[in-house]
């Protein structure tokens, strides 16, 4: 009988603002398609009680590089933006067996 149990252990990235202040994201998914690379994060929070409070924001954001650095990026094209948003979304509901919704408008 096996007696670990299984943690989970967040991918956190570290993301400096336009400012110079240092982020942490917790990486949700990643979704890669033939020309882009796109990520769903939320801010990171270690505290319990951090967690408790937090807003829990999934950021939906494209990954685009420089010289061989990456960063991330707003993705402007609405329609771009609806497809990515839906599969990533999509794709964080079966991860973490959650269920998001759009508020009505």
């Amino acid at each position: 009988m096996d007696n670990e149990k299984d943690y989970y252990e967040p991918d956190i990235l570290s993301v400096t603002d336009e400012n110079g202040n240092e982020i942490l994201f917790e990486l949700l998914e990643r979704y890669e398609t033939e020309e882009n690379v796109y990520v769903a994060i939320t801010e990171y929070h270690d505290e319990t009680e951090e967690i408790v409070d937090a807003d829990c924001e999934v950021v939906i954001l494209k990954v685009l590089e420089d010289g061989g650095d990456e960063y991330l990026a707003e993705i402007e094209d609405e329609d771009e933006y609806e497809q990515v948003s839906d599969t990533l979304m999509s794709m964080v509901e079966k991860k973490f067996e959650v269920e998001y919704f759009e508020p009505e408008q």
